[in-house]
């Protein structure tokens, strides 16, 4: 065992605060091994290298055929000590045991005890290895492991997905060394799997996988270790959102951190120091990570029974709807797709139901903050294992059969826009009649919950939907939401919320958040012990005048005592002011006194005010202080004091007025006139305010005239604006239709005609081939990206490669003709391929069928050599030619008799032969005129190096058929 290399373990404490169930001491991890045709050897290969002592359990599913007859339980036997056991309706798994599930029947396990189903599926659509590694990860959490072996098809690909989710490990068969690669192909195309391996070279990975400290229960006394990786953390995603640009600060840092757990795991380092550092070291590391934290699992209809109970909602909703008004929905955190085409598989649904005239129109908004995933989920491509989420009714709706996969019709294609957004800091979608938001607030944090809560109520219309996960919720905001359906978490908007503006924190200040925690934290820590807080509670409410703080307005900010005797409630609105609610008797002296404390910033004492309560009169006193502590700046303490009951006169009717009486009606008079006196300069002071504020009005209206003049104007602006962008977006509508037109048009071209094209790329990758190509190349519709040399060839031409290759470099086409295996014959024609701006980007290669071609060519070969034959036997020089004047057979007796050599009758025609080299007027003439079927006739000439020479000449014209042109047999006879 080298130092890198962990011992097996006898029990295994892998754990996850989000799923405290698990953290058991007992616990074990469930290895799911899911397989299919050819994977037999892959099983006992993994077995043969597994000890028998591995502390794991595993359960073998495989996706066998009714035909199958293959006994795998004997056949895996011999190849592993630890017990096989078939699997039983209830049976505990237990660790160091290996379950084989039994064929054709759906697998299932709930808390460690394996369930038997009888498949709901019709034949062919069967995903059992699917519907064992689900129920796998909700059981088991972090402790599944999803293993796919060989097999046809793409079962387990869902599976590995949610494996994923659950914060599970996957492993996969290297496909080259599969015997079938089709469902290690499609697990491996999630991106998700951890491993890649020959199933020889698994047990060791997984055995120190799932050994390494990372994972395992921390121990109480390792709260500095904790702190330490905290620090960590934080590094981790400062390197995050430098590379990347987003921000996971308010995520859910046990999210975080087990995720962080599974890459030091994966990349047996000793601890997140190291893992920084790796980070560091290898950039690509942090785009790997980057993706392990978006990992967002979804599937078709996910959850069927909430999709049926949104069904009942939404299209409820949606009879509402008039047809001019268009149906929005936005799908937050869409992953890979499937949700946002299962949303419009239910609006198109509805739709379909409606008349044509009665249809409005839907704009989904799909997005996601992972670009990977929002490109995928474009493509529309999913693998047949979907035929397990959906009803065949929606598979022939909605989706093409294509290669190993279906894909999503063009209508639903475009009705959704998917777009990378992030849901925290960019704007959000409004006027929606729904929006899905599920399985994403789960991986936040609680105040980041709060935030986006309200955002969503702003985005949707009046009474428009809510969809959330089952784990999620609106928390405290029922105040705004009514609930529709508690169970399956759908939420109605509810209007008339006056206090939702203060609830609104668009974008949010994420890196306020640290400051923000630690003031709660100081406030908190500086509360008062609760003996204290109530004992001087009791001071104040027994042993304190009642007291009233008022702000510069007269609003009541606060209330000490009871100030009941003093303030009173009015019916209608409630309004918490004092000049509304203090007693009639006391509104005028409060009023003045709360004036000249306000204006003067002074305290302003009343000592004696009578006021009559059930038939008797009480004396109290007053005071009105501004306050100038800087916390409580500009506001006013109204203090009052009780002083009994006002004293009766008890002097007898007819006596005279005392002296103390006199005294008394001279105070009042005196508090009445400096009342006066008060009421005046107010008056006088309002009167100026008003004034002045007049003034301030009149400028204000000019101001708003103007500004209402400008917002007319940007108003005509902006619809100018908006006719012009609906203009463009009518003419890019046009051009998309245009496109669409000539694409369909280019494709039933190349569909049809029976030249089969290739388009390739600068580096010989295909981009387009019409069908007919798939008689020469082992092609198919996934090949395309591949590069053409690792495509089989039907026909014998090695150096294709450097051919095309030298067509791109020298933009000289060439053309050349090949034959087949099956004994065809193909004109291949290479040229550059030129865009319109004239660039060089790859080749074309096209190939027409010419095998009827050769075999006239041949047959004419053939009757020209058995003309040949016969015309050498002829005693005069004899000549062939065609109606172009152009030699196909001559004898020798010819060469003979005009000296000529094979050479020269092959590079001129005969009319050049006769008007150059001999200067034979007369047999052009002959020649030229339309003569009979045949005719013969005497000349002389005097030849070149031959002399004067008479002939005996004969011109024969033969007609093979109506339509083609007739060919001259010429004999020559020398006269004697």
């Amino acid at each position: 065992m080298t130092n890198n290399e962990q011992p097996i373990p006898t029990r295994f404490q892998i754990h996850d605060e989000e799923q405290p169930a698990k953290a058991d001491q007992n616990a074990f991890p469930i290895i799911g091994i899911g397989g299919a045709s050819g994977s037999l050897i892959a099983f006992q290969n993994f077995f043969r290298h597994m000890p028998a002592n591995s502390g794991m359990a595993f359960v073998l599913v495989i996706h066998q055929d009714s035909k199958e007859d293959e006994d795998f339980e004997q056949l895996i036997t011999s190849y592993t000590a630890m017990p096989l056991v078939m699997a039983e309706d209830g049976l505990k798994v237990a660790p160091e045991h290996v379950y084989l599930a039994p064929k054709n029947v759906d697998i299932g396990i709930h808390d460690g005890h394996l369930l038997l189903f009888n498949p709901s599926r019709e034949k062919g659509a069967h995903m059992c290895i699917d519907h064992f590694f689900q129920s796998l990860a909700d059981d088991q959490w972090n402790m599944a492991v999803g293993i796919v072996f060989s097999g046809l098809g793409a079962d387990g690909e869902t599976g590995i997905r949610m494996i994923k989710e659950k914060l599970g490990m996957c492993m996969v068969q290297d496909p080259e060394n599969a015997e079938y690669p089709s469902m290690p192909i499609a697990a491996i195309k999630t991106h998700l799997t951890d491993f890649v391996l020959a199933p020889e070279d698994m047990p060791t990975k997984l055995i120190r996988y799932l050994n390494h400290p990372a994972l395992r229960l921390p121990l109480e006394n390792e709260s500095n270790t904790h702190k330490t990786n905290k620090v960590h953390i934080q590094k981790i995603l400062m390197l995050l959102r430098s590379q990347t640009g987003h921000d996971f600060t308010l995520y859910k840092k046990n999210t975080i951190s087990r995720r962080i757990e599974r890459r030091i795991a994966f990349h047996q380092l000793p601890d997140y120091e190291s893992y920084v550092n790796y980070l560091r070291e290898n950039p690509l590391e942090i785009e790997l990570l980057f993706n392990e934290l978006l990992i967002g699992v979804t599937k078709f209809f996910r959850d069927l029974q909430a999709f049926e109970a949104l069904k009942e909602h939404i299209y409820t909703l949606l009879k509402n709807k008039e047809p001019q008004e268009p149906i929005r929905v936005w799908i937050a955190g869409c992953s890979t797709g499937e949700e946002a085409y299962s949303i419009a598989i239910l609006i198109t649904e509805y739709l379909d139901s409606l008349p044509m005239k009665r249809k409005p129109k839907a704009q989904i908004f799909a997005t996601d903050l992972d670009a990977n995933a929002i490109e995928l989920a474009r493509t529309g491509f999913y693998f047949s294992n979907i035929v397990s989420e959906l009803t065949p009714q929606q598979i022939e709706r909605f989706f093409i059969k294509k290669n190993n996969g279906f894909t999503v019709i063009k209508e639903i294609r475009e009705m959704i826009v998917f777009a990378q957004h992030n849901l925290i800091k960019d704007a959000p979608f409004t006027r929606l009649d729904l929006l899905c938001c599920r399985n994403v607030m789960i991986y936040l944090t609680t105040d980041l919950q709060k935030k986006i809560i309200p955002i969503f109520h702003y985005s949707l219309n009046v009474n428009g939907l809510l969809f959330l996960g089952p784990a999620e919720s609106v928390g405290g905001f029922h105040d705004i939401f009514n609930s529709v359906d508690s169970k399956w978490k759908i939420f109605e908007r509810r209007e008339g919320v006056s206090s939702l503006g203060k609830l609104l924190d668009f974008p949010f200040h994420i890196a306020n958040q640290d400051k923000l925690s630690k003031t709660e934290v100081a406030v908190k820590s500086g509360q008062k012990n609760p003996l204290a807080e109530h004992f001087n509670r009791i001071l104040l409410d027994n042993h304190t005048p009642p007291s009233l703080l008022l702000n510069d307005k007269g609003e009541i900010l606060y209330i000490n005592g009871n100030t009941s005797r003093f303030i009173q409630l009015h019916p209608g609105e409630a309004i918490m002011n004092i000049h509304r609610m203090i007693r009639e008797e006391l509104k005028y002296v409060v009023g003045n006194a709360i004036h000249q404390a306000h204006s003067n910033h002074s305290k302003v004492e009343i000592s004696e005010i009578k006021i009559k309560e059930q038939d008797k009169n009480f004396l109290i006193g007053f005071s009105v202080e501004y306050l100038h502590d800087p916390s409580l700046q500009g506001m006013l303490l109204v203090t009052f004091y009780e002083k009994g009951p006002a004293k009766k006169n008890t002097r007898r009717a007819n006596s005279t007025v005392t002296e103390g009486a006199v005294e008394e009606l001279e105070k009042e008079l005196t508090y009445t006139k400096q009342q006066l006196h008060t009421t005046i300069e107010q008056m006088e002071t309002s009167l100026e305010e008003l004034k002045s504020t007049n003034e301030e009005l009149q400028s204000t209206n000019e101001e708003l005239q103007s500004t209402n003049e400008e917002a007319l104007t940007t108003k005509e602006e902006m619809q100018s604006l908006n006719e012009e962008l609906m203009t463009i977006n009518l003419q890019y509508q046009t051009k998309a239709e245009e496109l669409t037109q000539l694409n369909n048009d280019m494709k039933n071209l190349l569909d049809n005609i029976e030249i089969g094209t290739i388009f390739l790329d600068n580096q010989l990758n295909i981009l387009r081939f019409t069908p007919q190509v798939t008689k020469l190349f082992n092609v198919i519709t996934t090949d395309v990206g591949r590069s053409i040399t690792h495509i089989v060839s039907n026909f014998d031409y090695p150096s294709i490669e450097a051919t095309i290759n030298q067509v791109i470099e020298t933009l000289v086409g060439k053309e050349l003709e090949v034959k087949t295996k099956m004994n065809e014959w193909y004109n291949l024609r290479m040229m550059p391929y030129r865009t319109m701006d004239n660039f060089i980007s790859g080749a074309v290669l096209t190939f027409t069928k010419i095998t009827p071609i050769k075999s006239m060519s041949a047959q004419i070969q053939g009757l020209l050599k058995y003309t040949q034959t016969v015309i050498n036997q002829l005693p005069d020089a004899t000549l062939v030619i065609d109606s172009e004047k152009k030699i196909l057979v001559y004898n020798r007796h010819f060469l003979n008799l005009f000296h000529f050599t094979d050479s020269e009758i092959t590079e001129l025609s005969f009319l050049e032969i006769v008007n150059n080299k001999w200067h034979f007027k007369l047999l052009s003439e002959k020649l030229a005129l339309k003569m009979p079927v045949k005719e013969e006739f005497y000349l002389q000439h005097h030849f070149n190096g031959i002399g004067l020479m008479g002939l005996h000449i004969s011109i024969e014209h033969i007609q093979l058929e109506a339509n083609l042109p007739s060919i001259l047999i010429l004999n020559f006879r020398k006269a004697q």
